[in-house]
């Protein structure tokens, strides 16, 4: 079986180390050899690279207790601490719901099967409206981070 494409663009089949030109530019355009040296006929001493623009540091940041002691408040402990106090609220969360579910069974049988069904869900119900709390928070302290940012550009 042969290749049906073949021969139908002799510029890429007949040098197998020759590279496809770059998306945009035209296949069919001849370039010169030499584009891009100094001198006719001279190499390069150096290859050239584009200098590339890296956005220049900010200034560095405070340790966690000088956020909490800055009386200035530039610089906030919260968004350092939301994980830790999220973790803080799933465990009593769930150490409220196996309280309940114990109870109901102290109280009566029955009502230890009703918070054996109810307790989960309400434990389900209080993560997440903790977690959209802490996510709320979170966005605030996004917003204001990026304004600041905007600030500092000069867009304010």
């Amino acid at each position: 079986m042969t290749n049906p494409y073949h021969n139908q663009d002799p510029q890429y089949g007949a040098n197998p180390y020759q590279q496809a030109p770059q998306y945009g530019a035209n296949p069919y355009q001849q370039q010169d050899p030499q584009q891009g040296y100094g001198h006719y006929g001279q190499q390069p001493s150096q290859p050239t690279y584009q200098q590339q623009a890296y956005p220049q540091p900010g200034p560095a940041e405070k340790g966690f207790f000088a956020r909490l002691f800055d009386l200035s408040f530039d610089q906030y402990v919260t968004t350092s601490i939301i994980k830790v106090i999220f973790i803080i609220s799933v465990v009593l969360q769930g150490l409220w719901a196996i309280y309940f579910m114990a109870a109901g069974f102290f109280v009566s049988t029955g009502a230890g099967i009703l918070t054996l069904i109810l307790a989960p869900i309400a434990w389900f119900f209080a993560l997440l409206l903790t977690r959209v709390w802490m996510e709320l928070l979170i966005v605030i302290f996004k917003i204001k981070e990026d304004l600041g940012a905007i600030r500092t550009r000069g867009g304010f």
